[in-house]
């Protein structure tokens, strides 16, 4: 099973919070590279997820990806407007968003660790390229790395679940003590 690791970035429009924050709310994620579809249009199967990450922030989402990569022209005007940068090149459906606050150095140490990365420039120039394709092993070790997280109380909560599709969009707070 494919899973991926999709990275907001700061545009000229709008911050990467902003951007993913745009993104998932609408209940999609755009691919803003060709290479991105491309690898999407490849290797995107019918149970796959996503992770974000955010630069300057770390990872704070989760979700199922809807196949297949959509393109550009079936976004309504307001969204062709609105997300011209982040999905340039398409866009894919999601759902069952899950959603939680953590800041970039534990994230990045769990990107580093679980990816096998040596070090820091590689990590900066992998997350450059917008998107990196996770193993079932790379993918369920993330999502226990951020598990354990908030079990050690290092993850800020509440955890926002959004569900959102065409037609119903809600959202779930859960509160820990």
């Amino acid at each position: 099973m494919n899973h991926f690791l999709f990275i907001a970035a700061p545009l000229r429009e709008r911050t990467s919070e902003e951007s993913a924050e745009l993104q998932l709310s609408h209940g999609l994620w755009g691919l803003c590279t060709s290479l991105i579809r491309a690898n999407l249009q490849n290797y995107l199967e019918p149970q796959s997820r996503g992770i974000v990450y955010v630069l300057k922030v770390g990872l704070c989402a989760e979700f199922t990806i809807v196949p297949p990569p959509q393109d550009f022209s079936l976004l309504d005007e307001f969204l062709k407007d609105e997300l011209r940068t982040e999905a340039r090149y398409g866009f894919v459906r999601i759902e069952g968003v899950k959603r939680w606050t953590w800041s970039p150095q534990p994230s990045q140490a769990l990107l580093l660790r679980v990816l096998n990365i040596p070090d820091q420039a590689e990590l900066s120039r992998r997350l450059a390229l917008g998107m990196h394709r996770l193993t079932e092993g790379e993918y369920e070790a993330i999502t226990k790395g951020i598990a354990e997280g908030i079990g050690e109380g290092q993850i800020g909560l509440p955890v926002i679940i959004w569900y959102a599709s065409s037609t119903v969009s809600t959202s779930l707070t859960l509160t820990f003590s």
